[in-house]
């Protein structure tokens, strides 16, 4: 299900706007969009948001090298291609770039001709979209989640990495975000049974973590799972999401609203799936509100 969407996206992380310039320059005539950072802070931020195709860093970045970035960016994504850049030519320092997981080395200044051909270079190692695999028609993945929610965003990430390169990148920050929401909701407020007012409670008195903590040792909830489903369905064009819990469930319609009815305001979760909702307007629960389904068209 992985694949890279027909505009590709590459982060340039590096202080310098005059090498901003000459990547931007040969990125769009190969049809790559690019975002910038000035360092690897801001970088693994935009990283976790907009889940780039490509990766361009300097070696010598403020705060962090750019080896270690290199190797935080491989730890969480696989498929990421990371092109590096610096003013060494030292082979124990290259042979050190490649072992981080670069797949390119570009010696400053920049050539635009070299630029160019790493570029390209970097292009035929995205992966191709499953539409363009023959004969496929459903591809389906099934993750099961614990009672920990502080596990959460970093399973959404991988489940992005694998189902939703495809999309476009406004259409995976929604989806991360909505997935964020609702399986936290799933893990919170259906298998630990944690009331909105309680949640309100614990964390304006700074005792949240010790209620999940509570609840989590609870015999009555410490074998719940959370099932999040996802299913790339080619012959209509969608990618398909269910997130199921083992709770009591919830009075969902009066959080489930258009866009002309704003939910409640002092309800903190009605706002996540009143955002949900409208991010994804076919989201619906059962009757139970013990499982959500939503789906996003491919671009």
């Amino acid at each position: 299900m992985t694949g890279h969407a027909a505009s590709p996206t590459m982060l340039v992380v590096d202080p310098s706007a005059e090498t901003w310039a000459v990547v931007m320059e040969q990125a769009k005539l190969r049809g790559i969009s690019v975002i910038t950072a000035p360092d690897p802070h801001v970088a693994l931020a935009m990283i976790d948001m907009a889940m780039p195709d490509m990766l361009m860093t300097d070696l010598f970045l403020p705060n962090q090298g750019g080896l270690m970035l290199i190797r935080d960016i491989r730890t969480r994504s696989a498929h990421t291609v990371i092109i590096a850049s610096g003013e060494s030519e030292d082979g124990a320092t290259i042979l050190d770039i490649v072992r981080a997981g670069a797949g390119d080395y570009l010696k400053k200044p920049m050539l635009a001709e070299e630029l160019g051909l790493a570029l390209d270079r970097a292009l035929r190692q995205l992966p191709s979209t499953i539409e363009r695999v023959s004969g496929i028609e459903q591809v389906d993945y099934r993750l099961v989640l614990g009672t920990n929610p502080d596990h959460v965003e970093a399973c959404v990430s991988w489940l992005i990495q694998q189902t939703a390169l495809a999309l476009t990148e406004t259409q995976r920050l929604h989806l991360r975000t909505t997935l964020i929401e609702l399986i936290v909701n799933a893990v919170e407020h259906g298998s630990l049974e944690i009331l909105y007012q309680e949640k309100h409670e614990a964390l304006s008195t700074d005792q949240f973590e010790t209620l999940i903590a509570e609840r989590r040792r609870h015999p009555r909830f410490a074998k719940r799972r959370v099932v999040v489903e996802a299913s790339y369905e080619k012959d209509r064009r969608r990618l398909r999401y269910t997130i199921t819990d083992e709770g009591k469930g919830f009075a969902w319609t009066r959080f489930v609203t258009t866009a002309e009815q704003p939910c409640d305001s002092r309800q903190a979760n009605g706002r996540g799936v009143f955002l949900a909702k409208a991010f994804f307007p076919d989201l619906t629960y059962n009757e139970r509100g013990t499982k959500v389904r939503f789906s996003v068209p491919l671009p």
